[in-house]
């Protein structure tokens, strides 16, 4: 009888590690990559926000079996890379192999031909912001194996990326205090430039916390990565949105976004410069929610 209880709360613990493991995933791995000659060994891709009228650039997720590559390439437009998980390889032409990690920010300029790459022993996946008005991807060569297997590769450790399931810092308490209401932390990730028109930004709430109403004039995409929170456009119902989730505000339209009472709450957002602050949010309408 002894045995069998041991054995059962063995089974419940494992089950429970492999569910908090499976967790740390934010979106999901989508689809493998159907154009293969384009790559070396799996690549799933979950294209999150489409170009359109409005957002003239792609969101997308890609994730890697470890050792898998894509051949050198071109993005007319540039593109941002936010790495999320594992240890991948960045070269662009001309330039030393870079060893990236969940957490870092790349900026590839546009025309520069690059590749990247999951390393051998270790998944890799980010969120790639690829502007799309100058034009499409360019394929080129694909990446020989002495130019993979020249990179000199440090040991890797496990306990770290089990430690740690957060992917980017927090950043620092928000300095316009007036602007909203409990505690909200914010990370430049990628700030606006001649190249890349608009800012990537980690805000992260503390459980409760909400901004004032406010209107982007260009519009703005969120990607929910942690917690559950509410996301609210005037004149309509509040919406309860969570890790995982994909929201686009028109420009020019009055929202808010905030954290559960019970929760906390992250998210990337990706915004041109300007934005107008109005009210804040009633105890009224926070707690209107459902």
């Amino acid at each position: 009888m002894k045995k069998l209880l041991y054995l059962t709360v063995l089974l419940s613990t494992m089950l429970s590690i492999h569910a908090t493991a499976q967790e740390t995933s934010i979106f999901p791995k989508g689809e493998i990559g159907k154009n293969t000659e384009d790559y070396t060994g799996t690549i799933w891709l979950n294209e999150l926000s489409k170009p359109d009228s409005i957002f003239n650039f792609s969101i997308a997720q890609a994730v890697y079996a470890p050792g898998s590559r894509l051949n050198w390439h071109i993005h007319p437009g540039g593109q941002i890379l936010l790495i999320t998980e594992g240890t991948g390889y960045y070269q662009e032409k001309g330039k030393p192999v870079r060893i990236v990690h969940k957490g870092d920010v790349i900026k590839c300029s546009p025309g520069v031909a690059h590749w990247h790459a999951s390393a051998p022993n270790s998944s890799f996946a980010y969120i790639a912001i690829t502007p799309t008005d100058k034009g499409k991807t360019i394929w080129l060569q694909r990446v020989t194996d002495e130019e993979y297997n020249s990179i000199k590769r440090p040991a890797m450790t496990t306990q770290a990326t089990t430690q740690d399931t957060s992917i980017f810092p927090k950043g620092f308490v928000a300095p316009n205090t007036d602007d909203y209401t409990g505690t909200v932390w914010l990370n430049g990730l990628s700030m606006a430039d001649s190249v890349f028109p608009f800012s990537v930004m980690l805000a992260t709430f503390a459980p409760g916390s909400r901004l004032r109403w406010h209107i982007h004039p260009d519009g703005q995409i969120l990607l929910i990565l942690k917690g559950t929170g509410y996301y609210m456009e005037r004149g309509k119902p509040g919406r309860i949105v969570h890790k995982g989730d994909v929201i686009k505000c028109a420009p020019g339209v009055a929202h808010t976004h905030m954290a559960a009472p019970n929760s906390s709450f992250a998210y990337i957002g990706i915004e041109s410069r300007g934005i107008k602050w109005l009210e804040r949010v009633t105890d009224e309408e926070y707690n209107s929610v459902k």
